[in-house]
């Protein structure tokens, strides 16, 4: 494998640097730039493939089968949607629109897992009408308010209880939710006795537990799946499908290391048919719930340098045209990244800079002390690692639309999503 150098490792697997800068599949930033505007997404669909199908062979050797569902939360955008459908992988779903988005990617009900901790009616009969797989329960209500639907419809639902077992990961508090205090799921001794006393027409197949975001030590993802097994056949249980969410963490700065989701897919298999053989237990088919790990490091957000100011503690602001509004991930818990100048990813360092957003908001900061060539007006500064979590995230505070993202792909890049007008947003006012 080529060399990378050290401030392209949080970049796509296609990123290399060309006379004009980085260049994603042979196309340069810069050049994406000018031709669609800053803000920018930008995905490159080699990493997207390559992470894909990794998973989709791992759980080809599950004993009796495995399912990918891809995390709309994570990314929705249609054009990437396809494209990792394409791949073999669903889709796990968290409300009636992700379902929407789903279907109009052309994943079919069959393929999908839904989720959420207070689904609604409308996400609820969405799952019925879609035909969903597999809808899973958050708690008693969620299973009485989809067995009412089901007794009206006529139809039969399968569905996995979540539980929350209480093992802890090393990640940020906002994005753990398998510990004790978590909203989302029940205990494991209430999950068993919701499995065992399901109302009418649901039909329960097994379990499902997800222990939080953004996880580079994936030992604790690993002692849950040993254990789910125990668990269940101490219970009594059905366990016909194990459902361990996702949650696998991926490099954001170049001194990070990341787990491949396809190894790591490997060892949730063999270490659940391993403590089934131990148990004397069949092994259940296996659902994963990948999203960051799959597009994570595809993506990169582009921006331009609108002007720099040195402030009274003499630090140095660098201010872009885009910030909280395409990039929550700082403001929600405290993310950090390793931008580069698109044009010159590899020039002598002058000194370390704040970038600033453009929002009239104090904490609508994107990086703190990044060192870097002295910035100029017009310069693109690049973010990597931005396909998941901000594109669904976007939002239009002080009314700036959203950004527009596109597709590399084969050498080229395609519109996947139009950049929000001025006229959009008003959308919905009457």
């Amino acid at each position: 494998m080529t060399h990378r150098p050290t401030a392209l490792l949080p970049f796509p697997d296609t990123a290399t640097v060309g006379p004009a800068g980085i260049e994603l599949d042979g196309v340069s930033l810069t050049t994406l730039a000018a031709e669609f505007g800053t803000p920018l997404y930008v995905y490159d669909a080699a990493s997207i493939r390559t992470r894909a199908r990794a998973v989709r062979e791992a759980l080809d050797s599950a004993p009796h089968g495995g399912h990918a569902a891809f995390a709309l939360k994570s990314q929705s955008a249609l054009g990437v949607l396809r494209l990792i459908h394409a791949e073999g992988i669903g889709a796990d779903c968290a409300s009636a629109g992700e379902i929407e988005a789903a279907q109009r990617a052309g994943i079919p009900g069959s393929e999908l897992v839904i989720h959420g901790n207070a689904k609604s009616e409308q996400d609820l009969r969405a799952a019925v009408t879609t035909g969903a797989r597999l809808v899973v329960l958050d708690g008693r209500d969620d299973a009485d308010r989809l067995a009412a639907i089901c007794r009206e419809t006529n139809r039969t639902q399968d569905v996995l209880v979540r539980i929350a077992p209480g093992i802890d990961v090393d990640t940020h508090r906002h994005i753990a939710t398998g510990h004790h205090g978590s909203k989302f799921g029940v205990t494991p001794a209430e999950g068993a006795e919701l499995l065992r006393t399901l109302p009418a027409g649901l039909i329960g197949r097994g379990l499902h537990v997800h222990l939080g975001s953004q996880i580079l030590d994936a030992d604790p993802l690993i002692a849950a799946a040993r254990w789910l097994p125990v668990f269940a056949k101490a219970e009594g249980i059905p366990l016909e499908v194990l459902d361990l969410g996702g949650g696998l963490g991926i490099r954001y700065t170049p001194d990070q290391d990341a787990p491949d989701p396809g190894q790591h897919t490997r060892r949730l298999i063999e270490a659940i048919a391993t403590v089934c053989a131990e148990e004397g237990m069949p092994v259940p088919e296996i659902i994963v719930e990948p999203g960051r790990s799959i597009v994570g490091q595809s993506g990169v957000t582009l921006y331009t340098v609108i002007g720099t100011k040195t402030v009274g503690d003499g630090s140095t602001w660098v201010a872009v045209d885009g910030g909280m509004g395409d990039n929550m991930r700082v403001g929600l818990y405290g993310a950090t990244y390793a931008p580069v100048l698109a044009a010159r990813p590899l020039a002598d360092v002058d000194g370390t800079y704040r970038i600033a957003g453009r929002h009239c908001e104090s904490t609508d900061v994107l990086a703190e002390g990044v060192p870097l060539p002295a910035p100029q007006v017009g310069d693109i500064v690049a973010f990597p690692a931005t396909g998941a979590y901000h594109q669904t995230m976007a939002h239009s505070y002080n009314l700036f639309g959203r950004p527009a993202a596109v597709l590399v792909d084969g050498g080229a890049a395609h519109l996947i999503t139009r950049r929000e007008a001025v006229a959009d947003l008003f959308a919905r006012d009457v």
